[in-house]
């Protein structure tokens, strides 16, 4: 095992709850009333244009091309300011001494960001010194591969830690070995699944990359 790539979201923090903040600013900005928190688990999960879908249709509005990239514009300089506040204590338990083992394995590390903010995310939660490489929006669309190519490693050298079905399956098309953290529902064709990432180890993560190269 020559390379990890880790979903900040699930994996690292609770980047959900983040955006939900930056999307409850942007419609008390725009609208004059805020998001009611009960309304959080609709926006788990979404990407920035389905969640902006979900603020329109909220508040009965339209918006055209340009306007949606102004909202979404909008809600990018907010999710900002709210990252701003981010700091260790808000690391999902068990990761960093996870991160510290695969560091101390010399192990390759990258962490897919998709939202963007990926370095902001890894200097305020003081990862930094232990991760390679950042995904961003500009490669959203084939993360695990750009990745794998900024690792400089083999994709059959990687693995990947998701926690839904669509980074699953991208990190699969990639050819990596997939561990899957959460719901058996929606992770069911991961080569290893866990519940949560406090149930993770380095020896177990390595175990698993071995025997899916066994006969390869």
């Amino acid at each position: 095992m020559q390379g990890a790539i880790l979903n900040v979201n699930g994996i690292i923090t609770d980047l959900d709850r983040r955006q939900f903040a930056a999307w409850q600013k942007v419609a008390m900005y725009e609208y004059g009333m805020g998001l009611p928190g009960k309304l959080a688990g609709d926006f788990k999960g979404l990407d920035r244009n389905a969640a902006l879908d979900r603020v329109l249709n909220r508040f009965n509005a339209k918006a055209d091309k340009d306007g949606r990239q102004e909202l979404l514009a909008e809600q990018d300089r907010f999710y900002g300011q709210v990252l701003a506040e981010l700091s260790e204590d808000d690391l999902v338990p068990g990761i960093k001494r996870l991160l510290v083992a695969l560091y101390d394995h010399y192990v390759k590390l990258a962490i897919n960001a998709p939202a963007g903010h990926g370095d902001e995310i890894s200097r305020q939660l003081k990862l930094d010194e232990f991760i390679d490489a950042v995904g961003s929006e500009d490669n959203a669309v084939q993360p695990y591969q750009s990745l794998v190519t900024q690792l400089d490693v083999p994709a059959t050298g990687c693995i990947a830690l998701v926690t839904n079905k669509a980074d699953l399956q991208a990190a699969t098309a990639a050819r990596l070995t997939t561990i899957g953290v959460g719901d058996a529902s929606s992770l069911a064709d991961v080569d290893y699944r866990v519940s949560q990432v406090g149930d993770l180890r380095y020896q177990m993560l390595e175990k698993v990359w071995e025997d899916t190269h066994e006969d390869k």
